[in-house]
């Protein structure tokens, strides 16, 4: 995925989930930044070829000193299915309520 539709897509799950807040490119391996209105900022940034992810994120919390252990840890993400996850967690918001599809019950 190029980084322009990642940063197109990261914005529009902001919106979706009602966050307030920008996504900017990134230096280097950053592909993109994203600064949440709450004073939280999370990094995504592109593994190498050399590892089975995709993608690895780091993140600081709102009101949190610089150097915390999810910046030098960072959440490695195989899919963007992963990578909504560590941002979810990383910008507190709740994951919601999951959807059922279940068949429709039988008519007599």
């Amino acid at each position: 995925m190029e980084d322009h539709h990642l940063h197109a897509f990261l914005a529009e799950s902001l919106a979706l989930w009602r966050v307030a807040g920008k996504v900017r490119a990134g230096q280097g391996k950053v592909c993109a930044q994203i600064h949440a209105s709450s004073g939280a900022i999370a990094w995504v940034e592109r593994a190498g070829d050399d590892t089975p992810f995709r993608w690895f994120v780091r993140w600081r919390a709102a009101g949190e000193a610089p150097g915390g252990v999810r910046e030098l840890r960072p959440r490695a993400c195989g899919s963007l299915v992963g990578l909504l996850a560590a941002l979810r967690e990383a910008l507190g918001v709740e994951r919601g309520s999951p959807v059922r599809v279940v068949p429709a019950p039988e008519r007599v």
